[in-house]
């Protein structure tokens, strides 16, 4: 049964079949005779325009009884107005239209009459593209999508995933992924609205019909060519290349996200949720859920009036931020912390990746690098990426430390009793430890491959991770957030610590507050001038400015706001990562346990460190080798696959920079050095795993590829050429705002406070010199706790 909309479609093409019926006799009639027949006689292309009209009369009639099934007919007669509008534009601005035409004795100049063709034509297409848009969205049902987008991801989904057995249509597929969509605010998600439109219309640049109207096998042969050979291959240009390369990377993971996170589709890949497995309820009785401290946040719509006061102001509430306002707070300061996502109480988190995602990270796991080849993934939540991190914590590496105080080079100027005493006390504080139970059911894998290459001793580092987790149930979830107090999160530790400890009016927090400018005089900060998730703007003012945003956040904050724009951004490193994938012959289950569970760090250093990793369906898709058919057969070995992760820490030549699209660029390519040592890592891992009997192993390369044989594997290195030939990403943005004791090179000082102000500080990872090339959030805690009595002193 036809909906409200599509009633009123239809009625609308009905009374236009009417009006270009009579537009028929209206060119036909008076041709015939009559006293305007020397007029239309003397118009050579009057039939022309009787079979036009008459057409568009037909296609109106036909597509007004089913506008579902002859939508294309709909379109036909918007192109053809479309057309005529085009068409006699063209003759008013170049033809000759400047004499009188006389009508029974009504004289008009000519251009007149064609301006009111192309009104007429122009109300017409504005009627009916509304009224067609709208009965679309409602037979879809779409709330961000728009039909055309929609019709292109059902287009996708059909030869991507929507396979046999067919557990979902292409149709459900493309609403889930509206719905993910619609569910998060994210100032770049606009641009996955571009992609699909660029996916639909791209076949019209080789003189191909849209993608949505293709015979299924006619789009799976032009999407293999198009997007995947000629993109291996390098037969297009680079810069088209990357465009193209973007468009089916973005446009295939929302595919891959729209099927996957269906529950229907779990028993097909071997995935149990943890709610589900066997022996979680004695997992649960064993290490109960823990209670979730109460913890108070203002919401946008609490706060009233046009300004908020504090001491001290923090902008974000991650790792540093939370360390810094418990410091600060217990040294008889008041805090009020300003944090950009939304406050998400741990009791609603969920086993639903795909809403977990939407509400927990930064742009909804929607940000990437300039050319779209590297993924940035941060938490944006109270709490910040704490709440969605693995809580690995790794000191930092000694030779790290001593090349930051390099006197000869950034010469940061830390104390390094004062810091290993910080990380001291932040272990204690957050309770890191050695994990050792409910790990990886993939692990034993990779443990078993390291003892038999000799990998398990000195001088090789190797065995379980520290985190700060205690009593780890193994759901797998530590990326969607932890709903069992597991995982130590400040969301679950130290922010309502600090407020049980110190009052409520020592830490305040502000959620859905995005700074986004510093507003000061001479060299004082006076307030922070931020946006409200309802759109409303309001300044914070402090005696004391902290940025704690992140390495991306603090350094765009600092750059819109004219301070240290020579300097903030610069310097941006990250710990580079790619995955390998082992398959094994026999049910693994390694979505069951801590998803990083294991570290191997080869002596002396090589530059990369190995970890164990697995994710549930819908993030391990995401980073699943492979394409089309190639990555449908994969997911069907989810539950025989474990996978590690390699780290590399990268050289500083990254830029944030207030550009691009979205005005939050992040220019980004890895050095050759920076690859070699990625891959270098990659072939270890694959060894590793072939050593313990992987069938295979699989980098997350673009061109499809399985080593069965280590000697294979390692002509890898030739084979990737550059870094658009592998998936890169990063949880571990570090740099943009370098400490250093030289004023001409760094942003802040060795006290983190920033060059040329009294009272504005920056302590996160964007002040890291280089990359430290392990999981950073132990050293971002430590420096934030060696930065308190700095930012504690006197009172700005």
């Amino acid at each position: 049964m036809l909906k409200a909309r599509e009633r009123r479609l239809t009625v609308f093409l009905r009374i236009l079949s009417a009006l270009f019926g009579l537009a028929v006799l209206g060119y036909l009639i008076p041709a015939l005779g009559g006293p305007l027949q020397s007029f239309y006689v003397n118009l050579p292309f009057v039939t022309n325009s009787v079979v036009k009209v008459g057409v568009l009369a037909l296609l109106a009639f036909f597509a007004s009884g089913d506008v579902r099934r002859h939508r294309h007919m709909i379109d036909l007669i918007i192109l053809a107005h479309l057309i005529s509008i085009l068409a006699t534009i063209i003759v008013l601005l170049w033809g000759n239209t400047d004499y009188l035409v006389s009508i029974a004795g009504w004289v008009s100049p000519l251009s007149r009459i064609l301006l009111g063709s192309v009104v007429l034509d122009g109300v017409i297409v504005v009627m009916l593209a509304w009224f067609f848009l709208t009965a679309q969205r409602e037979e879809y049902g779409l709330a961000y999508l728009s039909p055309q987008q929609y019709r292109a991801l059902a287009a996708l989904a059909e030869v991507i995933v929507a396979r046999e057995p067919a557990l979902l249509t292409a149709e459900e597929v493309a609403r889930n992924v509206d719905r993910y969509l619609a569910g998060f605010r994210a100032k770049t998600k606009w641009i996955m609205k571009l992609v699909l439109t660029g996916m639909e219309v791209y076949p019209l640049l080789s003189l191909r019909p849209p993608l949505s109207t293709m015979e299924s096998s006619q789009r799976l042969r032009f999407l293999r060519r198009r997007f995947y050979q000629d993109v291996t291959l390098r037969l297009v240009p680079e810069l088209w290349r990357t465009v193209v390369q973007g468009m089916i990377r973005m446009s295939k993971q929302l595919a891959y996200l729209g099927y996957y996170s269906d529950p229907r589709t779990f028993a097909s890949v071997g995935y149990v949720p943890f709610s589900q497995r066997s022996d979680s309820a004695k997992r649960l009785r064993k290490s109960p859920e823990g209670k979730h401290l109460p913890l108070k946040v203002m919401t946008a719509s609490e706060i009233t009036g046009e300004r908020l006061r504090g001491d001290v102001v923090i902008v974000g509430s991650g790792a540093a931020a939370s360390v810094l306002a418990h410091g600060l707070a217990t040294s008889g300061r008041q805090v009020l912390m300003l944090e950009r996502g939304e406050y998400v109480d741990p009791s609603q988190f969920t086993e639903d990746e795909v809403e977990m995602i939407s509400r927990l990270y930064a742009d909804g796991a929607l940000q990437l690098s300039r050319d779209f080849r590297f993924q940035v993934l941060q938490g944006s939540c109270v709490g910040g990426t704490t709440v969605v991190n693995n809580a690995v914590c790794f000191d930092i590496p000694d030779d790290v430390l001593n090349h930051w105080n390099d006197r000869d080079s950034l010469n940061a100027g830390i104390d390094k009793p004062g810091l290993m005493k910080s990380f001291k006390e932040v272990r204690q504080l957050l309770g890191v430890e050695r994990q050792g139970v409910n790990l990886n059911h993939g692990a034993p894998e990779f443990l078993d491959g390291t003892k038999r290459l000799k990998l398990n001793a000195a001088p090789d580092r190797f065995g379980a991770i520290e985190a700060n987790i205690e009593g780890c149930l193994g759901c797998g979830y530590c990326n969607i957030g932890c709903r069992y107090g597991k995982k130590l999160s400040m969301l679950d530790t130290l922010l309502p610590m600090t407020q049980r400890e110190c009052g409520m009016e020592a830490l305040r927090i502000a959620a859905g507050c995005e700074a986004r400018k510093l507003i000061g005089r001479g060299t004082t900060v006076t307030a922070v001038r931020c946006r409200l998730s309802d759109g409303r703007v309001i300044d914070v003012e402090g005696k004391t400015i902290v940025l704690s945003a992140g390495a991306i956040s603090s350094s765009l904050l600092l750059l819109r706001s004219g301070v240290a724009a020579e300097r903030a951004g610069k310097r941006l490193s990250f710990n580079l990562g790619s995955p390998m994938t082992a398959v094994f012959d026999r049910v693994l289950n390694s979505y069951d346990g801590l998803q990083i569970s294991h570290y191997l760090e080869p002596r002396p250093s090589r530059g990369f460190v190995i970890e164990t990793w697995f994710n549930p369906p819908v993030a391990q898709a995401l980073t699943m080798p492979g394409w089309f058919d190639d990555h449908f057969k994969n997911m069907l070995r989810y539950n025989r696959m474990t996978c590690t992760g390699v780290l590399v820490g990268t050289e500083s030549n990254g830029v944030a920079r207030l550009a691009g699209l979205t005005g939050r660029e992040v220019d980004f390519t890895p050095t050759r050095g920076d690859l070699d040592k990625l891959l270098a890592g990659l072939t270890l891992s694959g060894e590793i795993f072939l050593e313990a009997g992987a069938t295979c192993v699989i980098p997350n390369t673009f061109r499809y590829m399985e080593f069965t044989a280590a000697d294979e594997l390692r002509r890898l290195p030739e084979l990737i050429r550059d870094s658009s030939d592998i998936t890169l990403g990063t949880g571990h943005p570090q740099g943009g705002n370098v400490m250093s004791g030289d004023s001409s090179l760094g942003v802040v000082n060795p006290e983190f406070r920033v060059y040329g102000y009294d009272n504005l500080y920056v302590c996160d990872a964007s002040v890291f010199p280089s990359s430290i090339g392990v999981n950073p959030q132990l050293t971002v805690m430590a420096l934030a706790q060696y930065a308190v009595p700095f930012v504690a002193g006197p009172r700005g």
